[in-house]
């Protein structure tokens, strides 16, 4: 059976045990039941464990047969099972899905990573060739940073628990000024390699790092990339959507494996909605199977979801929430997060989170994990990935729009904006309001400053559907979300699972044609059709999206008090990148009522918490 491991660490090139523990220590909330290391000469390598499966065996590190190889894993391997019953000449000692990952890399070298379906990151140390691994899975779901120079390398699956190495180092923990500007003037951030941290990076998806132990020279490939493959589409719409199907069901099939109790996070959108009526059919044993004795344990009698929900707010989805949960005959669990419990827990958040936030909607997440841990959930299932991959926002309509102009199809567009003309007039409402002056805004740029100006305009592609969502995918908007749902579920020792991004089910959708995305004014139309036996009528045709967000605009008027503590502290007036005055004179016309900019107040505000916690201190 597989083993989660919910934390990995370890670096090359020094001898010191006690700092290897204390880079474990740093992990303690995502692995609270076990820690262990290996040492050899200058390497060190280490894990954090959270038991979900096989909770009283697969302990790390794991060896090949002769030990030359030595695998420290954070993840599973959904279809471990099926590589291992190819690996006959291999000698097994457990039954995990570790071993697997050695004895497959062993036969197939890394270009075989691209056949582990799953979510992982992992540190495998080949004594053969003298040479350590670092890998992480094809979409990113689980993370891994690292830092090199050129003597030293050290890995973790959270920045923090790298911090120790630098200072034992001396080496001055600095901010990476060109992440801080983009975040600040463009919101992107968690883009790229780069981390707010300078020399600190990110393992790109889909890659592995290979670090020769002799020279210490890295090199990063890699072993797997999204590219349309038009022979995994069948020739009728009816087809494709019965392939969605079967693979959404295999998918939550596998990853509803768990020995320790399971819940799904809901927010009553039409993504998360699906993965909950889905999981409710397979509990009832209509599609994909649980046995009979695992039911009990793993998920109960009834399967527990978790939602966040705000009272009278413009965003509050209690009532779609509610549409579900009668449908499924759940066991619900509602938080309110509140504006006051948000002060004292966003140190707290931040520091967990490792960099900055560009909106208030993850401290949503963290209020709704805090609940599940408190009901003894070990493992969550949620919607994340669903709307970059199906085109679930808004602004996808229009790049679609673009795309059928682009090729002169102007009798699909005419039916697209016929069936459209909804979202249509919802965007040009906000164009007017902001035109005229409704909806308050400013230079963003005269808050801070910076000698190079950022451009604030988006590099994205905007006639081309497929690929827009697939930068989004893997640059502008699913990385982040990622760091955000990883970090916020392991801070409370829960596995957080994403069944719309198993890679196979997104190298399909992928490869399908736009129109399989968006058609007769419907995105996400081939999940809708898929789908539509298992969801209630009001979820299956909902047009508009909320998400994980918050009243936030109202809580930061609301929340004057504090944020003048901060604008007026003495560390806030001495950084370089604010216009400290205008910044707060734009503060108090926002309190005000004379311009509606949350968002940029609260990148600055992250941006100053989190400065004091990692960098002043």
């Amino acid at each position: 059976m597989p083993i989660r491991v919910c934390g990995i660490y370890g670096f090359v090139g020094l001898k010191n045990r006690n700092l290897l523990q204390k880079m474990g220590q740093t992990l303690a909330h995502r692995g609270p039941d076990a820690q262990n290391e290996y040492i050899e000469d200058r390497i060190g390598l280490g894990y954090r464990r959270l038991a979900i499966i096989d909770t009283k065996g697969s302990f790390q590190p794991l060896f090949n047969e002769d030990k030359t190889i030595v695998l420290f894993y954070n993840g599973e391997i959904y279809n471990y099972k099926d590589l291992r019953s190819k690996l006959t000449k291999h000698l097994f000692k457990t039954d995990g899905d570790g071993e697997t990952i050695i004895h497959w890399y062993e036969d197939h070298g890394p270009e075989g990573f691209k056949n582990l379906n799953g979510i992982f990151a992992f540190a495998l140390l080949d004594k053969k060739k003298q040479q350590l691994l670092l890998v992480r899975d094809h979409l990113g779901i689980k993370p891994l940073y690292y830092f090199s120079n050129g003597n030293i390398l050290a890995y973790a699956s959270e920045i923090k628990a790298i911090l120790p190495v630098l200072r034992s180092l001396k080496v001055k923990i600095s901010s990476n000024n060109q992440t801080i500007q983009k975040y600040l003037l463009t919101r992107r951030h968690d883009d790229g390699e780069n981390t707010f941290f300078q020399g600190i990076k990110r393992l790109p998806q889909g890659s592995f790092l290979e670090l020769n132990l002799k020279s210490m020279e890295i090199e990063i490939e890699p072993y797997w990339a999204l590219k349309p493959d038009h022979s995994l589409i069948a020739k009728t719409d009816e087809e494709n959507i019965a392939k969605f199907r079967r693979l959404f069901v295999s998918i939550i099939r596998h990853q509803l494996m768990s020995e320790v109790p399971l819940g799904t996070a809901l927010s009553g959108g039409l993504d998360s909605s699906a993965v909950v009526m889905a999981v409710n059919r397979a509990i009832e044993g209509n599609i994909g199977s649980i046995k009979d004795e695992d039911r009990q344990t793993v998920i109960g009698e009834r399967q527990k979801t978790f939602s966040a929900r705000f009272p009278n707010a413009a965003n509050d989805e209690t009532k779609y929430i509610d549409i579900v949960t009668r449908a499924s005959s759940v066991d619900s669990h509602l938080v309110r997060p509140q504006r006051q419990e948000m002060w004292p827990d966003l140190q707290t958040v931040i520091y967990h989170q490792d960099e900055p936030m560009i909106s208030s909607g993850p401290y949503a997440q963290w209020k709704v994990m805090e609940l599940a841990h408190k009901n003894g959930i070990r493992v969550m299932l949620d919607g994340q990935g669903a709307d970059e991959m199906l085109a679930g926002y808004d602004a996808y309509f229009f790049v679609y729009f673009r795309e059928l102009l682009a090729k002169r199809d102007y009798g699909t567009l005419f039916q697209e904006v016929v069936n459209s003309l909804d979202i249509l007039w919802k965007y040009l409402r906000e164009k007017i309001a902001f035109l005229i002056g409704i909806k308050k805004s400013f230079a963003i740029k005269k808050l801070f400053n910076f000698e190079t100006k950022e451009s604030n305009k988006s590099n994205s592609t905007n006639n081309n559907l497929n690929k827009r969502l697939q930068e989004d995918l893997f640059e502008t908007s699913l990385p982040s979300l990622l760091r955000y749902e990883d970090h916020n579920s392991m801070a409370h020792s829960i596995e957080a699972r994403v069944p719309f991004l198993d890679h196979r089910l997104v190298e399909f959708v992928a490869s399908l044609p736009s129109h399989y995305k968006i058609r007769n004014g419907w995105n996400k139309w081939i999940m809708r059709q898929a789908l539509k036996d298992l969801l209630p009528e009001k979820i299956l045709k909902r047009r508009w999206k909320v998400g994980f967000t918050t009243p936030e605009i109202a809580w930061l008027r609301d929340s004057a008090t504090e944020v003048r503590k901060i604008f007026n502290s003495e560390s806030f007036n001495s950084r370089p990148y604010f216009n400290t005055s205008v910044i707060k004179a734009k503060f108090e016309e926002f309190v005000a009522g004379k311009n509606d900019e949350s968002m940029v107040f609260w990148r600055i505000i992250n941006l100053e918490l989190w400065l004091r916690i990692f960098i002043d201190k």
